[in-house]
């Protein structure tokens, strides 16, 4: 099932509601969140500069990068000046689409978790996440993330709301 605006809904008109929801939460529940939008292959220099292996921007541009990217930062107090990537707590890797997701999409999602090494990547849609890809998770664990043994976590975008809802496969990215 669909939510009714989907359809008309276009993949960008979602980037900046799922941006700002997860900002929110992320604050939320781990405090310190930066996420911005990537989709076209443009990342800020804030960004560029806690980037651990910066030879991924080469594999990234306007046709391959996630659609949102970010990172949850310690605070300031933790902050060793001498090393900047020391402000990144966890990257957060978001791809967002706007029909059913499909299983080269959640391997697409799995990629650029693992070379941004984001412990929170996650793939979003309107559409309700598909019967068989949660039967597939169950069997294979798609959502598994061998290289770095955090998982993929799948949602489903509910536009009235402005919220995902509490049903993530496998299980939610947020501590209680």
């Amino acid at each position: 099932m669909s939510t009714r605006n989907s359809s008309k809904t276009t993949e960008k008109e979602l980037y900046e509601p799922i941006r700002g929801y997860l900002v929110s939460v992320f604050n939320q529940k781990l405090g310190n969140c930066y996420l911005e939008v990537t989709a076209e292959g443009v990342f800020s220099s804030t960004l560029k500069s806690v980037v651990r292996h910066d030879i991924i921007f080469y594999f990234l541009g306007k046709k391959a990068s996630p659609d949102l990217t970010g990172f949850i930062h310690r605070k300031q107090s933790e902050w060793d000046a001498s090393y900047v990537p020391s402000v990144v707590q966890d990257f957060i890797t978001v791809e967002i689409k706007r029909g059913k997701i499909t299983l080269q999409d959640v391997y697409q999602a799995k990629m650029y978790g693992d070379l941004f090494q984001a412990k929170y990547a996650l793939l979003i849609s309107p559409e309700r996440i598909p019967e068989e890809i949660k039967r597939l998770d169950l069997h294979l664990f798609v959502t598994y993330r061998y290289m770095s043994g955090w998982y993929l976590h799948i949602g489903m975008w509910i536009s009235l709301a402005s919220a995902i809802e509490q049903n993530w496969l496998p299980h939610s990215p947020f501590p209680d």
